[in-house]
């Protein structure tokens, strides 16, 4: 593009410079004036004269032959025989439109190579975007079903999603209404998105306060997950609900210490290399969490992730 840039500057100048009739060239295109025949007897005393003088029948040949007029002057060829000063301006003129006229023509060719160059440079974007838009596609699932991605074990676990619970808290005041609710918030802490989100979840009241008595609760199987989003992309939350039955003085037994709300279940969804993920968890409420103010606290089961 610099190089185009430089052509277009100084062709200009330079046909002109090329074109430009000189003025020394202008003045010696002026033919001489032309001699009238002069009668018989004139000629005669040419003759006489030159005899006289000396001069050979030979130089006399040549001096008409330097004095013999130039040709027609010609409109369309108005360089050649230019015979006046008038005519030899319209010959300058005439090469300056002409040096324009090839300077526009060599004006249009670099405009030309520039669109092309230009085209060439947009071609080779063109690959480049497509493999991108096809990547980012793949990585989002922006196409139908579930994307497949090359598989590398450390790859997967870089890029792979990662469902779990991020936080849960009470929808309604114990006792409220006989029942107690629990809103379980699931986000994917991966790169990329998870497919086919699946939950199911459960929650008991217990009789016991230490932890260490609490027993671990078995899940439920495959087939009772409940689809909660076709897509759960980077970074994003969805929420499940979970309830049961509250007994009499529940809030007071919990808070006192002596009873404890648990609430498991398990997560299921596919990530982009198309691999079945499972998460299984398990927390606990009971008066000494409600007093850290941490509500819920998790607890170790031995099989949170598959």
């Amino acid at each position: 593009m610099v190089l185009t840039l430089c052509l277009a500057v100084s062709a200009p100048p330079f046909a002109m410079a090329q074109d430009a009739p000189e003025d020394s060239e202008a003045a010696t295109q002026q033919a001489a004036p032309s001699h009238v025949g002069q009668e018989d007897a004139g000629q005669e005393d040419e003759a006489t004269d030159d005899t006289d003088t000396g001069d050979t029948p030979a130089d006399a040949e040549a001096g008409d032959e330097a004095d013999a007029p130039a040709g027609p002057w010609e409109m369309s060829k108005p360089c050649e025989n230019a015979q006046h000063p008038y005519q030899a301006d319209l010959c300058t003129q005439w090469r300056a439109a002409e040096a324009a006229e090839r300077t526009a023509g060599l004006t249009r060719l670099l405009m030309l190579i520039g669109a092309v160059a230009l085209l060439l440079l947009l071609a080779m974007f063109v690959p480049l975007m497509m493999a991108v838009r096809a990547t980012r596609r793949a990585v989002e699932g922006g196409g139908s079903g579930t994307p497949v991605l090359p598989r590398s074990t450390d790859r997967e676990a870089e890029l792979r999603a990662y469902v779990d619970v991020d936080s849960l808290e009470f929808v309604e005041t114990p006792e409220a209404e006989g029942v107690v609710k629990v809103k379980i918030a699931l986000r994917n802490s991966g790169q990329t998105p998870a497919f086919k989100l699946e939950s199911v979840a459960d929650m008991a009241i217990h009789d016991i306060s230490t932890e260490e008595l609490l027993p671990v609760l078995s899940l439920p199987e495959d087939s009772a997950l409940v689809p909660v989003r076709p897509r759960l992309g980077r970074d994003a939350t969805a929420t499940v609900i979970v309830e049961c039955e509250s007994t009499p003085k529940f809030a007071e037994r919990v808070t006192s210490g002596e009873a404890t709300i648990l609430v498991w279940g398990a997560v299921g969804y596919f990530d982009v290399f198309d691999r079945r993920r499972r998460t299984v968890f398990q927390y606990l409420c009971n008066a000494e969490t409600l007093d850290t103010g941490q509500m819920f606290k998790p607890m170790t089961r031995g099989d949170e992730n598959g």
